[in-house]
């Protein structure tokens, strides 16, 4: 199984639940670096972006060790461009504040490389409905698989 990792997953992990710097989640990290090497937990350039829009030490280490995990290919690209396809051809897909930000950020390249890999679960963290472009809810309406990081650490038995 692949898992395509969104922002609010990896900031989740590192700054909110489960610090690296903690000894006790020491388990938690070898296996998600161990996992990232594998090629079993991927993610797109736009989320390294992201990442690195706030420099503290914990994404700057992060980011170096992990910096394999960050995909971007032309299959993606061909991807992502059916997405955005299907967000305007889908009256489920409100016009309103939230669309823009979601269409400017890294969701839509996460789900393009989900799609993209075949077989690949998206985690992350957001919490919102569909009227404002949760992740979830919007990979739910796209056919994509999604869970939440919680999920996703019970499902590896982390």
């Amino acid at each position: 199984m692949k898992y395509c990792m969104d922002a609010s997953a990896l900031i989740g992990m590192g700054e909110r639940h489960y610090p690296e710097r903690v000894k006790v989640f020491a388990p938690i990290w070898e296996y998600l670096y161990s996992t990232i090497d594998r090629g079993d937990i991927i993610s797109v350039d736009y989320v390294k972006i992201e990442l690195e829009e706030k420099a503290d030490d914990w994404r700057e280490q992060f980011l170096s060790r992990a910096s394999n995990m960050f995909l971007i290919s032309s299959g993606i690209e061909a991807e992502y461009a059916r997405i955005i396809s299907e967000i305007e051809a889908n009256t489920v897909f409100r016009i309103n504040k939230h669309r823009e930000r979601f269409m400017s950020g890294a969701d839509p390249w996460v789900i393009a490389l989900a799609r993209n890999v075949g077989v690949c679960t998206v985690v992350s963290e957001e919490r919102k409905g569909l009227a404002e472009y949760g992740l979830g809810p919007v990979c739910e309406v796209l056919g994509v698989k999604h869970m939440d990081l919680l999920h996703f650490i019970e499902a590896n038995n982390i």
